[in-house]
């Protein structure tokens, strides 16, 4: 016999001490240790299973002198705190040992058809089931919390019909709607009505196209009517045995208000130097024709004087429209930053 587990720790509930020693015995041919607590009644159980977890399996027979059936199973799973579970039943009731699979049994086994080998291999079996499902659990525990502790607002809608199935608190935040409205509605009442057909023509194509993750733009409606642009990436997930959608949000209506601030600061801006500009051209004219008369020294003394003079008018000119760029951009500048 091949060991792997060469030490086990179980609860053995059985009130037939025959049964009880077989299974011992048959423990005892797979496994090199066993560390074993018996109760022969369900009373003595729960009172072993309240004390300790620590036990790799419980091998439980389905009836006992204080209880049995249905009941007894569910309140010994709600009690074993994830240990696997092992029915043994000396009845052949099939249609009850595969609903027992569903109230959280790992596996059953037929008294008459008991042996050291289906003993052994229903042991490892269940034990690396229950280490699958654990794995299971703490990935969509990880799952769970990244998903509602991101700030980045994430909601889940169903691939077929669009009904929205969870969102997280970021995403409630954005839309403005407490949990149950969300959850009542469907991903067509997020857009506007004049762009519900595109926007759903839109997320269909997600559907039909051989690739899980997607990315476009789209523009919804908060509650009160909001307008509210974004960026989203949409990823194919299972959710709740559902085929559906996970998509996040990153918000873009700040950033666009503010490019469409500086785009119209842009163009204040270009528009006063192009005005500024032909009011500098006049004076700067003159002062080029002046210099190149005084080039010439052709003129008078007094007539130098008054050309000199020009040039210093025509540079109070200039000084008064650069006064004036200056005193228009800061108007400008001004009314972006108050935005």
């Amino acid at each position: 016999m091949n060991f792997i587990y060469n030490k086990l720790s179980l609860l053995i509930i059985e009130d037939n001490l025959g049964d009880f020693i077989l299974v011992k015995e048959y423990l005892e041919e797979s496994f090199q240790t066993i560390e074993y607590e018996h109760a022969l009644d369900y009373k003595s159980a729960e009172k072993l299973l309240r004390q300790s977890t620590s036990y790799d399996i419980i091998i439980l027979d389905l009836i006992l002198p204080d209880t049995s059936g249905t009941l007894f199973i569910q309140n010994v799973v709600n009690l074993s705190n994830q240990i696997p579970i092992i029915m043994i039943t000396g009845s052949l009731n099939l249609k009850f040992c595969l609903e027992s699979l569903e109230y959280g049994v790992s596996d059953y086994l037929f008294k008459d058809e008991l042996n050291p080998n289906s003993l052994f291999k229903s042991i490892n079996y269940s034990i690396e089931k229950q280490k699958r499902h654990l794995r299971l659990l703490e990935s969509e525990r990880k799952y769970k919390d990244l998903f509602n502790f991101s700030p980045a607002p994430m909601f889940v809608y169903e691939t077929d019909n669009f009904k929205l199935l969870d969102a997280n608190a970021a995403a409630l935040e954005y839309y403005a709607y407490k949990r149950d409205e969300f959850l009542s509605m469907h991903l067509n009442q997020l857009f506007f009505k004049e762009d519900v057909e595109a926007n759903m023509r839109s997320l269909k194509t997600t559907m039909t196209k051989d690739k899980d993750n997607f990315e476009m733009y789209l523009v919804f409606r908060g509650k009160l009517e909001k307008e509210l642009k974004a960026e989203v990436k949409i990823k194919t997930i299972h959710f709740q045995n559902q085929n559906s959608k996970l998509l996040v949000v990153n918000d873009l209506t700040e950033q666009l208000l503010h490019n469409q601030a500086l785009n119209q600061q842009n163009k204040k801006m270009k528009e006063i130097a192009w005005q500024q500009s032909h009011e500098m051209r006049s004076p700067a004219s003159k002062i080029l024709g002046i210099i190149e008369l005084l080039k010439l020294k052709t003129c008078s003394p007094n007539e130098q004087i008054l050309l000199i003079n020009e040039i210093e008018t025509s540079i109070k000119e200039l000084d008064e429209v650069i006064r004036s760029i200056s005193k228009k951009a800061e108007q400008v500048t001004t009314k972006k930053s108050n935005k």
